[in-house]
């Protein structure tokens, strides 16, 4: 029965269909999987095969997958046409794809990098912009903003030059740079912290209302989320506990 070959712990083909009776096919002390086709005195018997994926199931023990005989032509038909595919996208022989690939990457890898500087360049210079719209609560100042599309390391950039311009200050940035991807920032001076207040603490809860966490030092602190749909919520709330907390 097939519920009893299970629970002596015969292992199932993947994808494969059992009836209610089964047969156990057992090397003792290597494997004992349940019967997923036919038997051969020797693989001669099956023609052609070729290996398609190899697991470990245990310690010293791997698994094996394949396809034989007719199945195997089908199986590199469908391959010879993927690799038709790519040859012919970037004009390239076959034995020069992995070569060809692995530049496209690198290439991809330096242009994103550089994309990333020129966003936290553009974020720098639009920082200015931002310091008018700084609240005053007594001495303090306060500033909660959002800013499209920047990388967590330049927010940070941002969100300490913000807080150094305005002095005694409270500042925490937001930015979404990919749909799944939240990120904040919160830059607190000495005299916020003596008010109780630690950007590490602060912007960690801030960041669950995004479906994240975070933290850090008392004065500089950064998190992370993945709904950005909740980004204005959350800049919202974190300007309303700051005013509060600095009155």
């Amino acid at each position: 029965p097939l519920t009893k070959a299970k629970a002596k712990g015969a292992t199932a083909m993947f994808g494969e269909k059992y009836g209610s009776e089964v047969r156990v096919i057992d090397f003792p002390g290597v494997s004992m999987e349940l019967c997923g086709g036919t038997h051969v005195n020797n693989t001669a018997e099956i023609g052609v095969f070729k290996i398609i994926s190899s697991a470990g199931v245990a310690s010293g023990i791997r698994r094996i997958e394949a396809v034989a005989g007719p199945a195997v032509l089908d199986y590199l038909n469908v391959r010879d046409k993927v690799v038709k595919d790519l040859c012919d996208r970037f004009k390239a022989q076959p034995e020069e794809l992995p070569e060809r690939i692995s530049n496209l990457q690198q290439e991809l890898k330096a242009t994103n990098k550089q994309l990333d500087a020129l966003k936290q360049q553009l974020a720098l210079a639009k920082s200015d912009q931002l310091l008018a719209e700084a609240k005053s609560v007594g001495e303090f100042k306060v500033l909660v903003a959002k800013m499209e599309g920047v990388e967590p390391e330049g927010l940070k950039s941002v969100a300490q030059q913000l807080q150094q311009k305005l002095g005694e200050s409270a500042v925490v940035l937001g930015s979404v740079p990919s749909p799944d991807k939240v990120s904040l920032v919160a830059a607190f001076s000495k005299g916020v912290n003596q008010k109780g207040l630690q950007a590490g603490k602060f912007i960690g809860a801030i960041a669950k209302i995004c479906g994240g966490g975070g933290g850090g030092r008392p004065n500089l602190a950064q998190a992370g989320g993945k709904d950005g749909s909740k980004l204005g919520e959350a800049l919202d709330r974190a300007l309303e506990q700051l005013l509060e907390g600095l009155q």
